[in-house]
């Protein structure tokens, strides 16, 4: 159950034009950071390209000037601290800091209460969590940190319960969501769904429970979000292939894992069953002449989508023709696909329905949806009834179309393809 606020509405509605993350400096003003001034870590630790890229993006410091102290381990005041900063919420947390301290209410002036109310106020926090902690909720919705709860909430976190903030924030509702947040956008159905490619395929989420070896020890609540982050990239078994859900967080693991949320690049491979077809190489990619970025072929995105094209089933029936897109997920990782649907009529075509998978829920990928072309008009088989219009959206690049196919159907239900445009 979400915890919403009443006075963080307010707030939110006062501060709504004010777009600042205290994490986002201008590249004028920003000051080198460079990782080699921690002594504790080297380039051949295993953990050294995620602690690289956060320092020197500013999303994590050091203990020290010199030291990252990659063994310790993390708090939960330190978690919720990552999260509302990644999320872009961080001057909402503060607002809310502030408030609290305004109104005397207990535990305000912990450095971390501002981010405490976010959590709650976002949903990250659930009643389980906020008894846990020992929270208190006022009628406002203000967060009441007591000594007894700052002394859990400032103790060691476990790493169930990271991964299980970390999955829960990805699922907040997106008017909580600050536009200057620091994620890439992923899939933007209720907010940032925690899913790459277009959503989850359940059959290899069923696979991935027999790729962790010490599954069954992950206490049934938090089996689900463990399932979702593997299934991301977000987290992976050891050497033995134990995820260890019991453990306290250490400082070198809560890099890999802030990393692998942040940038699709750091995430572990795709667990997927994908044709040959849809792997991408580096040869798939070109460099733009526009902007010097590496940009996937427009021949390997059109590739892919006559794979995934393969899902699409069609029924002719009396006076129409039934068009299904079925479960198969077969789109790489860091794209997502939509397919739009036509029907013709004198000579012009009109939109029937689409499947953004941007909407799609975990059930799977994609969900099930059928449409249907009349035939009236028709006077052959050979007419056309309508087309379907898919398309390949990169992640990586906010979502730019890299590829479309367009197919023809016919009034037996055959797939012809059609010339497409698109740039």
């Amino acid at each position: 159950m979400m915890c919403e606020s009443k006075y963080l509405k307010k707030i939110i509605a006062v501060f709504l034009s004010v777009q600042i993350c205290l994490l986002m400096v201008s590249a004028e003003t920003r000051v080198k950071r460079d990782v080699g001034n921690f002594k504790d870590v080297s380039s051949d630790d295993w953990y050294y390209v995620y602690v690289e890229r956060l320092y020197e993006n500013g999303i994590i410091n050091g203990v020290t000037a010199d030291s990252y102290d990659p063994d310790s381990e993390v708090k939960t005041s330190e978690v919720a601290a990552l999260i509302a900063r990644y999320l872009g919420l961080e001057h909402t947390a503060e607002v809310c800091r502030e408030f609290l301290i305004k109104n005397n209410i207990e535990g305000a002036s912990l450095w971390y209460s501002g981010y405490i109310q976010v959590m709650c106020d976002t949903g990250i926090f659930d009643e389980g969590e906020i008894a846990h902690y020992g929270v208190k909720l006022m009628a406002t919705g203000g967060a009441v940190i007591s000594s007894n709860a700052a002394l859990i909430i400032d103790y060691p976190i476990k790493r169930m319960d990271m991964i299980k903030f970390i999955a829960k924030s990805f699922e907040i509702k997106k008017y909580m969501m600050k536009s200057n947040g620091l994620l890439k956008k992923e899939i933007s159905g209720n907010g940032n769904e925690f899913i790459n490619g277009g959503g989850y395929d359940i059959n290899s989420l069923r696979k991935i429970r027999n790729m962790i070896s010490d599954y069954d020890s992950i206490p049934e609540d938090y089996q689900e979000y463990f399932l979702k982050c593997y299934y991301n990239g977000i987290v992976r078994g050891n050497e033995r292939s134990e995820v260890l859900p019991y453990n306290n967080l250490r400082r070198s693991e809560l890099a890999k894992i802030i990393a692998a949320v942040m940038y699709f690049e750091l995430r572990g491979d795709e667990i997927r069953d994908i044709p040959g077809v849809c792997v991408i190489t580096s040869r798939d990619y070109i460099v733009s002449s526009i902007d010097g970025a590496w940009v996937l072929k427009k021949e390997k995105a059109e590739q892919i989508l006559r794979e995934q094209a393969k899902n699409i089933k069609t029924e002719s029936l009396a006076d129409s023709v039934s068009v299904l897109i079925g479960q198969q997920n077969i789109i790489p990782k860091g794209y997502l696909y939509e397919a739009y649907i036509y029907r013709y009529e004198n000579g012009v075509s009109y939109e029937i329905g689409r499947l953004n998978c941007s909407t799609n829920t975990t059930s799977g990928f994609p969900k099930e949806t059928s449409f249907v072309l009349s035939k009236s008009g028709v006077k052959a088989s050979s007419d056309f009834v309508g087309c379907i219009y898919i398309i390949l959206r990169d992640l990586n690049k906010n979502g730019e179309v890299v590829g479309a196919v367009m197919f023809d159907i016919d009034a037996v239900g055959n797939l012809k393809d059609a010339q497409v445009y698109y740039r």
